[in-house]
């Protein structure tokens, strides 16, 4: 298992997110660096545990990071591009367009 102080991850979970979606589930890290993000409860729950999504732009895209909390830590579970539909929401949360 992955792990830093404010996050882990399941290395099996990470090389899947990276043949699924091309970005390591470390890259959902820098969602939470202190750049303007939305974060939302995912429609998704898992063995009765609630999901969080959390949206950023990150390299000029608009990354969503899929995590749960664990503790003190946010165990991530998927890090893709988001959705075109997700980035429209995304965009009007931040900047109101």
């Amino acid at each position: 298992m992955g792990e830093t102080d404010d996050f882990e991850w399941d290395d099996d979970k990470d090389a899947a997110n990276r043949t699924k979606h091309g970005l390591p589930l470390t890259f959902g890290t820098f969602i939470f660096d202190g750049r303007p993000r939305l974060e939302r409860a995912s429609p998704k729950i898992v063995l009765g545990e609630p999901r969080t999504e959390a949206m950023a732009e990150l390299a000029g895209r608009v990354i969503l990071c899929v995590f749960v909390w664990r503790g003190r830590r946010r165990r991530l579970i998927s890090v893709r591009r988001a959705h075109r539909s997700e980035r429209r929401v995304f965009a009007q949360a931040i900047d109101g367009s």
